[in-house]
């Protein structure tokens, strides 16, 4: 993975020093587990990869595999607090420049991928999960709607 800099990526790390990463996951959708104010809270963030499996998915926008990535992990975190009274918040840091526009993408269906990622978004919401917003960069086009537009908070910051 080739990984340039980028302030969702220096958000993330911020936000949650010194936590490990999910793995198994597309390297280009970071997860973590921290805490603010004593409470657990799980942080995701679309990072950039030049080494991405999609070349209009290098650079920070959200495709096919950040799609379905960001779906993956808010339907498990969904699932891991159904049983708990106080749901976990979900920290979206938002850093994504655009959709991931291509031939390729719209072929294997990224309009599905992302609608995933946005209705897993909605889906926590309802089910009692703290979903904010932080755009601590760009937050454009179909990328915003999939990761962070279905937030119950949107906090923009001027860094």
């Amino acid at each position: 993975m080739t990984q340039t800099n980028s302030r969702g990526a220096t958000w993330l790390a911020k936000l949650a020093p010194d936590t490990q990463r999910l793995s198994g996951l597309c390297p280009y959708v970071q997860v973590t587990d921290g805490e603010l104010n004593g409470e657990s809270v799980r942080f995701i963030a679309v990072v950039p990869d030049a080494d991405n499996h999609y070349p209009r998915a290098a650079r920070g926008e959200v495709g096919l595999l950040e799609g379905w990535t960001l779906a993956k992990v808010v339907n498990e975190t969904i699932e891991a607090d159904s049983n708990s009274a106080v749901k976990r918040p979900i920290v979206a840091v938002i850093d994504v420049p655009s959709q991931a526009y291509g031939r390729r993408e719209e072929e294997f269906g990224i309009h599905q991928a992302l609608a995933g990622a946005a209705g897993a978004y909605a889906k926590a919401r309802l089910a009692g999960h703290p979903v904010i917003g932080l755009i601590v960069g760009k937050a454009m086009s179909g990328a915003f709607l999939a990761h962070g537009y279905q937030a119950n908070r949107l906090i923009a910051l001027n860094d």
